[in-house]
């Protein structure tokens, strides 16, 4: 899994691209053989003024399924990215389950004839 980071209005030198990476192999481990692709997009909402305005959101993309896309908001890139990922794992978990229990169901329903 190669992510693809991109971002806007702020810089993002090589140690925090690593960061990034390393955080998602490390919170996506388990279902990572179901993710085909990852977007990470990191913005700065209102430049140097400060304050909780960096905002990270993450796309997953898993083959025969929608996208999941989530957000995440804090006052440093690194910790907008912490949370992020973490909630990206939460989410993913939950879809594939929700993905495996239809499938399950619709295995096991007997088909009216």
């Amino acid at each position: 899994m190669k992510p693809t980071i991109v971002a806007n209005g702020v810089k993002l030198p090589r140690v925090m691209r690593d960061h990034v990476v390393r955080r998602l192999r490390f919170a996506l481990d388990r279902t990572h053989q179901s993710i085909n692709a990852v977007v990470v997009r990191i913005t700065d909402q209102n430049g140097p003024k400060g304050g909780i305005d960096k905002q990270c959101r993450i796309q997953l993309r898993i083959p025969g399924l929608p996208p999941v896309v989530v957000n995440g908001k804090a006052a440093s890139i690194l910790e907008a990215v912490d949370v992020t990922a973490h909630r990206a794992a939460q989410a993913i978990a939950r879809h594939l389950e929700r993905s495996r229990r239809i499938r399950h169901a619709r295995i096991e329903a007997p088909e009216l004839a």
